[in-house]
């Protein structure tokens, strides 16, 4: 191997090869592709995590009682809950986790849960009561109704 500094060439068995060519493989200011595993584990449409809106409204004498849960695969990976009284309305916001695929709710003492494309926008509207006994009951409690909204 031979090496001419003065006119920046490389001999190697027989090839010459310009040290520019070698000195722009150590340039750290060329572009650079990203590696195949970062582009592997970024799926199509992948946005992160997303800032999601709430509200609740409620009518009634009572307390209602709301939650909510962001899933994935069924399992609650963040959770959010607002308990109203009388005619009252609540809002608020969150943040909805980018690998969340499901949600759930529970309005007074109704339930639902929804499954979704992590990468799509989700919304969700669920209503409820609680209390109301009616006729002869040893404990009569007034009716709360309400309804949760969810935008995400």
């Amino acid at each position: 191997m031979v090496i001419h500094n003065q006119k920046h060439h490389l001999r190697v068995g027989g090839l010459l090869v310009s040290a520019t060519l070698v000195a722009a493989c150590n340039d750290r200011s060329l572009p650079v592709a990203p590696a195949p595993t970062a582009v592997a584990a970024a799926p199509d449409g992948f946005i992160g995590d997303r800032p999601y809106t709430w509200s609740v409204t409620c009518h009634g004498g009572w307390v209602l009682f709301n939650e909510w849960s962001w899933t994935q695969d069924g399992v609650a990976i963040a959770s959010g809950s607002a308990n109203c009284t009388g005619d009252q309305s609540l809002s608020g916001t969150g943040v909805r986790p980018a690998n969340a695929n499901g949600f759930s709710a529970q309005v007074g003492t109704n339930s639902q849960t929804w499954t979704f494309a992590p990468a799509a926008p989700f919304n969700a509207t669920l209503s409820g009561s609680m209390g109301g006994g009616g006729g002869h009951c040893f404990i009569c409690l007034h009716k709360e109704s309400g309804k949760l909204t969810v935008d995400s």
